[in-house]
């Protein structure tokens, strides 16, 4: 071997174990920074014509174990997912409070009931007429309270989910830079563990946010999908788009989240906007989109099932017995049915006016029986006629009201004990709502007593549209159904039809009993969501549209908590709390009505064991249970829903420790190993240095002797 070989050699010795100690001092200086991977160098001999040319850098790359790797991003994506969903649960804990705390929803029921077992001892007292009005507001502020906050945990869902948006757009930019500095550095045998660290940084933030796939390409690039397969960064950059709604109520309908591929300079969109919500399976992303969508909706949805039914039952007390002296009005509320509409009531109710002595003035009786009115225009003429002037019955739009001709007068609407009035289950008083305690924005319950063939009095050309999501919160359809007919089974019919309606994904249903609608998805379609997105219809001059009147769309339901609050009037005036009964064998001329009568008080407490027909509501299902234990049923699945989300981000969190300390096992600087190769690299590189020395010394020696 030549001198001029030997020194080429020794050069390439140099050079290579220069190139080694740097990528190990890189090693060492990373040795605490977070998803770092450890590089290599590795060798190869140079070979010229047969001959040893030294030695060279084959290749210098980061230590990366791909399956550790994918699955630590795996359990990065759901730890940070339910990691979203437990912050928010012990935000809404902390507004339920401690379930054995005087001030929780239970304690407050519980002292309801005490209240009014402590009225029952002495109803005439203000004192503890107004104590029992007091703790029940106290019961209906709670409720609108985590109503308001449930729906303000929804708005903020909401904008973090637009924050997480940005916040992946933004590595996505991160990796489609560094693809061709990876690409560059490969191509030119460079040292790419530098690189490789901050793609690594990269794909380990963007993997808390979304679940993804990465694939690496032969020339170094990485191409980022999501774990479904969809496409965010290859040959093109995509870009996630999401506007989330300035106010959020129950009714708010969401945008989906889109994304679409832009240009990588001006990050304008380059191709058609695609839903992303069905390949968003996990990450903070899909933790968000769960809480809002699913998870606070159903505990919306429950909370305003217990209204609703605190509200019913507590106005079946209140109008099946009268104030003492009673008021000179009674006023319902909104309903929809017409003077044209047969009553469809039947069982025997009492009308009559009282004086401000309690003394009989006028009564009338109407059998719904044995002579039943013919319609409601019937049943009001009947009524007034029998009352002699002295009281006036009236329906209009669907609002019934009884009034007294003398201002010192009041009126009364009683039921035989025998056969009461009844229609959807409700008295005639009730049904109408003429003397409820409670009052909201919505009912919750929509039992309208309906039978189909009644006149709608929708006009043409209003429409109803509707949006259908998949489990996924994938939009399936948009379908919007017209004003047809005549009649309510007529517009059931058009909801139904299967080209133009909704009957390829489910039907409507009317309760021939109570004149509820229900909607039923088919079993293909079974987790399909069913969502209103416009109702520009009003029935007659109700004021109220077909999907409000019905209360179809979980935002009906959710808004019997919106509101809820002691009718005004009585909580003005305790003394207009009806704890009477009213005395139907009395004459014109008798007391008919007792102030200090305890039995309306002692309806009121029964309330506490009476048993209750809850519907399916969020995640509870439909049971027969008392008011108090509804309240604790949703507690209960309130902190189920909690500590779910907290076990699981415990188990996973666990889980990715593990799989990190494989994978640092793995990739990660050992000090120990580092600095051994790191002396072995300075001795090969003194090695090589001496061996340059002798050369140079031989040289000399050689040129000496010339």
């Amino acid at each position: 071997m030549s001198l001029s070989n030997i020194i080429s050699t020794s050069l390439s010795g140099l050079f290579v174990n220069q190139s080694a100690m740097k990528v190990t001092s890189n090693n060492i200086a990373n040795v605490n920074t977070p998803n770092y991977a450890r590089s290599v160098i590795e060798q190869k001999a140079l070979v010229t014509q047969g001959q040893s040319a030294g030695v060279g850098i084959a290749n210098i790359s980061a230590v990366i174990d791909e399956f550790l790797s994918t699955a630590y991003r795996k359990a990065q994506s759901n730890t940070s997912e339910f990691s979203a969903q437990r912050e928010f649960h012990d935000r809404l804990q902390g507004v339920l409070g401690d379930p054995a705390a005087d001030s929780s929803l239970s304690a407050r029921m519980d002292q309801i009931f005490q209240s009014v077992a402590d009225l029952s001892l002495n109803p005439a007292d203000v004192l503890r007429r107004q104590q029992s009005l007091s703790e029940t507001q106290s019961f209906l502020d709670q409720l609108k309270l985590f109503h308001s906050e449930v729906q303000n945990l929804r708005g903020e869902a909401s904008q973090q989910i637009s924050e997480t948006v940005d916040a992946i757009n933004e590595q996505l930019q991160r990796i489609n830079d560094l693809n061709p500095l990876l690409v560059k550095q490969k191509a030119l045998g460079q040292d790419t563990g530098g690189v490789e660290g901050q793609m690594s940084d990269a794909l380990a933030t963007l993997a808390s946010y979304i679940d993804i796939r990465v694939d690496k390409q032969p020339t170094g690039a990485l191409y980022i999908s999501t774990a479904s397969g969809y496409p965010l960064v290859d040959t093109t950059l995509s870009q996630l788009k999401y506007n989330a709604p300035g106010i959020v109520g129950a009714g708010t309908v969401f945008p989906p989240i889109t994304v679409s591929r832009v240009d990588k300079d001006t990050l304008e969109a380059i191709s058609s906007v695609t839903d992303l919500s069905a390949h968003i399976q996990s990450g903070r992303l899909a933790g968000l989109l769960d809480m809002r969508d699913n998870q606070l909706t159903e505990l919306s949805v429950s909370l305003g099932e217990l209204a609703a039914h605190v509200a019913d039952e507590f106005n079946a007390i209140q109008n099946e017995y009268s104030a003492a002296p009673p008021p000179n009005s009674l006023t319902g509320k909104q309903t929809l049915v017409d003077g044209s509409y047969a009553t469809n009531f039947t069982g025997v109710v009492t009308f009559a006016v009282v004086d401000g002595d309690n003394e009989l003035v006028a009564t009338t009786t109407v059998d719904f029986d044995s002579s039943p009115p013919a319609d409601f225009d019937a049943l009001v003429a009947q009524v007034n006629a029998g009352l002699g002037g002295n009281g006036t019955l009236s329906l209009v739009d669907g609002v019934m009201s009884l009034t007294a001709t003398n201002a010192s007068n009041g009126v009364v609407i009683a039921n035989d004990p025998d056969t009461p009035s009844d229609r959807a289950g409700r008295t005639f008083s009730h049904f109408f709502g003429m003397n409820d305690l409670i009052t909201s924005d919505v009912p919750g319950i929509y039992e309208t007593g309906l039978d189909g063939t009644e006149a709608h009095g929708m006009g043409s050309g209003e429409t109803i549209q509707f949006k259908l999501t998949d489990a996924s919160g994938r939009e399936v359809t948009t379908v919007t159904v017209p004003v047809t007919g005549t009649t309510y089974n007529d517009m059931i019919g058009a909801l139904n039809n299967l080209s133009t309606g909704l009957g390829a994904y489910g039907s409507f249903a009317l309760d021939s009993s109570t004149g509820a609608l229900s909607w039923s998805a088919n079993s293909n379609y079974s987790s399909i969501k069913l969502e209103v997105t416009s109702d520009t219809t009003q029935i007659a001059n109700t004021g109220l549209s077909f999907t409000a009147a019905f209360g179809v769309g979980d935002q009906y339901r959710v808004n019997a908590a919106r509101n809820i609050n002691i009718v005004e009037a009585i909580a003005e005036d305790p003394d207009l709390l009806a704890l009477s009964v009213f005395d139907l064998s009395g004459s014109v001329g008798d007391i008919v009505l007792t102030n200090g009568d305890q039995r309306g008080a002692l309806a009121l407490q029964a309330l506490e064991t009476t048993l209750v027909g809850f519907s399916d509501a969020g995640e509870l299902k439909a049971s027969n249970v008392t008011l108090t234990q509804y309240v604790s049923r949703f507690l209960g699945n309130a902190g189920l829903q909690a500590s779910r989300a907290s076990n699981f981000e415990e188990d996973n969190m666990a889980l990715l420790q593990e799989i990190g300390q494989r994978n640092s096992d793995v990739s990660g600087v050992n000090l120990d190993e580092e600095l051994a190769n790191l002396v072995i690299y300075q001795n090969a590189y003194n090695a090589a240095a001496r061996i340059l020395s002798s050369v140079q010394e031989l040289y000399d020696s050689l040129l000496a002797a010339v």
